[in-house]
């Protein structure tokens, strides 16, 4: 059971795109993703840890299920060492191997994770209460959803969506949990790992001086250009990678008027957030080395609700050298940079770039003048 603790406070605490692997003893990408892990639970004291997806590779949990359930022990140890409960959702990559239900069933195999089929047979979704602190009343719903993997028809969606069958698994529970609680929406917090289409409407459209600073759209927004819109804050490093196809996910969270806010991991980058109608969008980078990332920026984000209005809430970002870490894996550029000056780099090479063609065109029709 989770409970609101003596404080009065939930402190939950995200990781997020680990992608973590089997060589993990020798490598200093885990030691420097245990460092800022470490930290981090010695910081925020949270009283659940949230895993957003891409965890641990497996290339095929059906063969080795123990040796995938040591890696995931491996990862998870600063926390389960500390007795903290641990909600893990499923990523595209948990997906890739095809044995979903064995990873399910291996989660559920280690003492203090969470991770089950609540809803639809063979997704992970699942949904914990919030105790108040005598655990006698169900104060807040927190909902882990499967956002599955790659679509089937590429012509529609390259990466896929949460599915009809898994939208009205959660509107029907959330129904149920608007009624015991006498007719008021529960307050919800959704995690899931693919973000949804909505997150660029936390995004415009760049003008043409703003390019050097933008990016590119995923999917088939791309050739269009984005940038922050105003109200939302963090950094916007990769486009959103989500699905082009609306499956109406979002339109389900506002007709329950219980979800307040959504946490989504996938864009290793990215930890840009907002609200839009409402409902508060968080991306979270990567909180470890090992997959693609622009240096010590990984991070870890800290979600506290609070007893007396769980509605309401606090969240904030803390970097890997916002810790006061070093890190062994990285050289000397990436150790030393901040996302600001790598933003700055990034736009003065693409304004000498620009610069330069602007030069070499301009000569080349004089000479054809000439």
């Amino acid at each position: 059971m989770l409970k609101f603790n003596s404080n009065g406070r939930f402190g939950i605490l995200l990781f997020g795109d680990l992608h973590e692997s089997f060589d993990y003893e020798d490598s200093k990408k885990f030691k420097d993703m245990q460092k800022m892990m470490n930290a981090a639970l010695d910081m925020y004291r949270p009283d659940l840890c949230v895993l957003l997806g891409d965890n641990y590779y497996t290339t095929n949990c059906k063969k080795d299920p123990e040796g995938f359930i040591a890696g995931v022990k491996a990862v998870c140890g600063p926390i389960l060492s500390r007795k903290i409960p641990v909600a893990a959702i499923m990523g595209n990559h948990e997906h890739d191997p095809k044995c979903d239900e064995e990873i399910i069933a291996a989660y559920n195999k280690i003492e203090g994770m969470i991770m089950r089929s609540d809803g639809v047979p063979g997704k992970a979704d699942f949904k914990e209460l919030i105790y108040s602190q005598d655990g006698k009343k169900p104060l807040a719903c927190l909902w882990f959803l499967d956002s599955n993997n790659l679509c089937e028809d590429a012509s529609v969606s390259f990466y896929d969506w949460v599915h009809e069958d898994q939208i009205e698994w959660f509107e029907k529970e959330s129904a149920k949990l608007k009624e015991e609680n006498d007719g008021n929406p529960l307050p919800s917090y959704i995690f899931q790992h693919i973000p949804i289409p909505e997150e660029y409407r936390l995004l415009r459209k760049a003008k043409l001086p703003e390019l050097p600073w933008a990016v590119e759209g995923f999917g088939k927004r791309r050739g269009t250009h984005y940038v922050k819109a105003r109200g939302t804050v963090g950094y916007l490093g990769e486009a959103p990678a989500a699905p082009d196809y609306n499956g109406g996910e979002f339109e389900a969270w506002k007709r329950t008027g219980a979800v307040k806010a959504a946490f989504f991991g996938h864009d290793h980058l990215n930890d840009f957030s907002g609200f839009v109608d409402g409902i508060f969008l968080a991306q979270h980078k990567t909180a470890g080395f090992r997959a693609y990332t622009d240096g010590c920026h990984s991070c870890v984000r800290y979600l506290e609700l609070s007893e007396r209005n769980p509605a309401r809430f606090r969240q904030e970002l803390r970097h890997f050298k916002e810790f006061g870490l070093k890190s062994e894996s990285l050289g000397p550029v990436f150790k030393n940079f901040t996302d600001r000056e790598a933003m700055a780099l990034h736009a003065a090479g693409y304004s000498a770039a620009a610069l330069a063609s602007i030069g070499a065109l301009t000569y080349f029709i004089k000479k054809i003048k000439k």
